[in-house]
Formats: C-alpha cells, structure tokens, sequence
C-alpha cells in the first residue's frame, strides 16, 4: 500500500524594525504573500499599532470596563453595560485579538440581535464603539472596526403615557399600604426620581417653608442599597414644593416612624431591592389594565406641571432634568396628545348636525 508523503514548504522570511529597535519577522509560502504582510505591518507600524500586541478583546474591554467606566458610573448604568458584554459581546469576540477583529464579525454581532429591542441593540453599538475607540487611541488598532454606518434597529420602547387625573385619583384611593402610599404620593406630588424618593430623608423635609430639599440619591443593588449625595445629574439636587395633601401625610408619618428614611424598612434601613419589588408590586397591581412604573408617575407630575401652565424652565427646574431638550421631549408628547384630542373634538363639531 503505498503511503502519502507530507509536501514540504520552503518558506520566505522577511524582518521589519520596530520603534523599539526590535527586529519582527515574518515568513510566507511565496513572495506576494510575504510582501503583502510585510507592507501592511509597516502601515499599521507608521500608524502608531503595536503589531506585536497578543491583546485580546475580552482582556482590553475588562481594563475599559475597570478604568473609563467603573469610577465614573452608578450601579444601574454599569449592570448595564455588564450584561450588554456578557450576554452579547464577549461570547462572540472576547477571544479574538483586538487588531484581528473585522468589521464583519461585529456586523455578525449585530445582525444577531435583530429580534431584539433597539435600546438592546443601542447599549450593544454603544459599548463597541467605545472599547475599540479606546483602542484605537491606545495604538492597539488602526482603525475600528464598527463602522459609522452601523445603526441600531429593532422595535423601540413605546412612549411613556403619563397617567389621566382619574387614574391618579384612583390609584391613590385604592392603595392601602402605608410605604407604598408613601412613595406613590411622593412620587406623584413631587415627580421626584425612584432613588430620590427611596433616599429621601425626614432632615429634607422642610415643614416651615413647605418645601422638599431633594439632597440624596438611593442606588438600589443587588445586595444593598448606598445612599449618597451624588444625584443623577447636576441639576438634581432642587428644592420642590410641598402639595397640601403631601404636607399632612408625612406630618402624620413623622410622628409615627423611627426611622431617618421617609420609606424605610422594618429595621429602619433604606429598601432593598426584594423590598422595593415587594412594595411595587401593591402599587401595581390597583390598575391592572394600567402600566405603572416609577418614572411613568414621574411623567405624571411633569404632564400635571405643563397643564397647569408652567413654563419650560421652570418644569426643567423642577423635574431635575440637566437640559431643557429633556424637558422639551416630554412637552412633545404631552403637546401631540392635547392637539389630537383637540382637533378630535373640533371635527365633531364640525360635523355636528343637531
């Protein structure tokens, strides 16, 4: 039987000097193939990337992760870009070289997330483009590899409704727990934020001149609950008015709770997580037909504020909000729906035959 011998190649070297005075070499089957490589190394060289570099995506964006992001961000915003990589990212490149990544694999990325939401694909894009500027900048590669022309698609997240007067009335009348209570009346009187609310503290409350200092923010973990002074955005830390209704029930909570916190739980510490989910879920489940979260009641109170014919900064004063286009996009919202109701209303009068 006769056996195959395995072919042999003789193969071309070529060597390149790098900044450092260190020779890289490089070989090939033919002298294209060799000249090719050795012509795009000493572009990438000209370019300021480190060819030598064995960095891998996954290694580089955990430095990315340690060093841009987590001392800059909350707990939410960086649980955030944490799945976006664990779920999406890594699994698919975080093996791969940084400078080997091509533009199709992060097409590849993307196209598998086509079923998903466009605040999904957004984070994913986000993210990307990030590390690999970050790269860039750093001389681990020439160029990035997600291209300009990348746009997230996917379904978008429907509009907030703000709540109707009724169903505020309503909600407020049918919740009977006092925490929950607590944070709906708040929530609803004040517009203030979920980690206001929940690091809400009785010193903020200033009875005398009916108003509340909004001075502290409640970053809600998985395992505990930090209160701090750092708000959302410069302009969160305000002053709101106290509603008549909202004055006489935290007067009357004051005299009964032990606790620094406006909403506290049983050992007088901020909620946790568990107890948040808990309480929200009494809130909830009052308007069954209804999408009720947090910041839809906050909407509440910003749509409440332009009925009632305050102007745009002073509601962008009010609602915390760091730019007035913040506030202009709830204005939009509130504004379409007035106008259709009202050309609704001035077709069926025009129409109207008795």
């Amino acid at each position: 039987m006769a056996t195959k011998t395995k072919k042999k190649y003789t193969y071309l070297t070529k060597a390149i000097q790098m900044p450092d005075g260190t020779r890289k070499y490089f070989r090939a089957k033919t002298q294209e193939e060799l000249d090719e490589k050795v012509l795009k190394a000493q572009i990438l060289v000209k370019s300021g990337v480190d060819i030598c570099s064995e960095e891998t995506f996954g290694h580089f964006a955990q430095m990315w992760y340690d060093l841009y992001k987590k001392p800059y961000l909350r707990e939410n915003s960086l649980f955030a870009i944490r799945y976006a990589l664990n779920q999406y990212i890594l699994p698919a490149i975080g093996n791969y070289r940084l400078r080997d990544i091509t533009p199709m694999q992060i097409q590849a990325i993307m196209a598998g997330l086509s079923n998903k939401s466009n605040s999904v694909q957004s984070k994913v894009l986000i993210n990307l483009r990030s590390i690999f500027n970050t790269a860039q900048e750093n001389g681990l590669v020439a160029k990035s590899p997600v291209s300009n022309m990348l746009k997230p698609g996917g379904r978008k997240t429907p509009e907030k409704e703000a709540l109707s007067a009724q169903e505020s009335t309503l909600l407020l009348e049918r919740v009977k727990n006092t925490r929950a209570k607590t944070f709906l009346l708040t929530a609803l009187h004040t517009g203030m934020r979920r980690g206001e609310i929940v690091g809400l503290q009785r010193e903020d409350i200033d009875f005398e001149a009916k108003v509340i200092h909004i001075r502290h923010n409640a970053v809600i973990g998985r395992y505990e609950t930090t209160i701090s002074e750092d708000m959302k955005t410069k302009a969160g830390k305000r002053d709101v008015p106290l509603s008549e209704e909202l004055e006489l029930w935290l007067a009357a909570r004051k005299k009964t709770s032990h606790s620094k916190y406006v909403i506290a739980m049983e050992n007088h510490k901020p909620l946790s997580k568990s107890s948040y989910r808990s309480m929200w879920k009494l809130i909830e489940r009052e308007l069954p037909d209804t999408h009720v979260t947090a910041h839809i009641l906050r909407h509440t109170y910003i749509t409440r504020l332009f009925e009632a014919g305050l102007d745009i900064k002073e509601i962008q004063y009010l609602a915390g909000h760091s730019t007035v286009d913040m506030t202009l996009r709830v204005y939009t919202h509130y504004d379409r729906l007035s106008r259709s109701a009202k050309t609704a209303e001035k077709v069926r009068e025009a129409l109207r035959t008795a």
